[in-house]
């Protein structure tokens, strides 16, 4: 299982909410592979200490369920599971949102992973990541 990186994060703001969401991605190069999000910044994104709204959409349907994690690292290349969001995303096209309470939580990187368990989810499926907070 190789990890596959997403699009990075694009940003929009609703009703005085910042909204961060990646372009869709690109389908798996190889069926077991996982996907994660680039790096989330705490410093640019002020999300610590807050309960956010995580989630993904999947634009082009997988072949089965898969995992969801939101990883931490102290340095951007070491990351263990903070929290796992859904331990058998839905594998159907559309959106999946998870309220996560990350009160307390003080990390210089988050991520999402999707398919940590290297599920055979297929090489068709495409997602986008998001995540809002105030």
């Amino acid at each position: 299982m190789a990890i596959e990186t997403a699009p990075a994060f694009v940003t929009t703001t609703v009703n005085g909410y910042t909204i961060r969401t990646t372009t869709t991605s690109s389908p798996l190069s190889h069926t077991n592979n996982s996907l994660v999000s680039t790096i989330i910044l705490p410093s640019a994104d002020a999300i610590e200490n807050k309960k956010i709204i995580m989630g993904l959409d999947i634009k082009v349907a997988f072949a089965r369920t898969a995992t969801l994690k939101l990883e931490a690292s102290h340095n951007g290349t070491d990351w263990i599971d903070l929290e796992t969001l859904d331990a058998s995303v839905s594998y159907s096209t559309g959106i999946q949102s998870y309220l996560v309470d990350l009160t307390g939580v003080y990390t210089p990187n988050f991520r999402f992973h999707y398919n940590t368990s290297g599920f055979a989810v297929g090489t068709s499926g495409t997602l986008q990541f998001f995540f809002a907070y105030k």
